[in-house]
């Protein structure tokens, strides 16, 4: 793994760790301010860091749904974050298999992009990532 895929990934690492203490001030610094986070669907868009923020704290206060499982796959510039739960049923009308991804792209230590994909697949083909290799 290449030294700036590790580093992405301690990235994404630390803002999820930021979320399980409902951190918001750790979460912004890891946002650069003008930071897009792109949802499902197409029209949920954040457009800087304030409206990430406020988003992330809407998601917090109405209460993080359980987890199943999380998976991180390193890119050149991005990371994707799979996460299944038994909640993630749909958002507006696109339909969920119980797993969404989150592809971060990452520029000079800050979080510059988050999109979320309803598939594994998509997600990756995104973050410019490979199927890891587990040998």
């Amino acid at each position: 793994m290449a030294e700036s895929e590790h580093t992405n990934l301690e990235l994404v690492v630390a803002w999820l760790d930021a979320m399980r203490r409902h951190d918001l001030g750790a979460m912004e610094r890891l946002f650069h301010t003008e930071v897009v986070w792109r949802g499902v669907p197409d029209d949920a868009i954040c457009r800087d860091r304030a409206e990430v923020i406020e988003m992330l704290r809407e998601r917090l206060d109405a209460g993080v749904p359980s987890t199943r499982a999380l998976e991180l796959v390193a890119g050149p510039d991005a990371v994707v974050l799979g996460v299944r739960s038994p909640h993630l049923h749909e958002i507006g009308d696109v339909a969920l298999s119980g797993q969404l991804f989150n592809v971060f792209e990452v520029s000079d230590g800050s979080i510059v992009a988050v999109a979320d994909y309803a598939t594994r697949l998509e997600a990756l083909e995104a973050a410019g990532a490979r199927e890891p290799d587990w040998r």
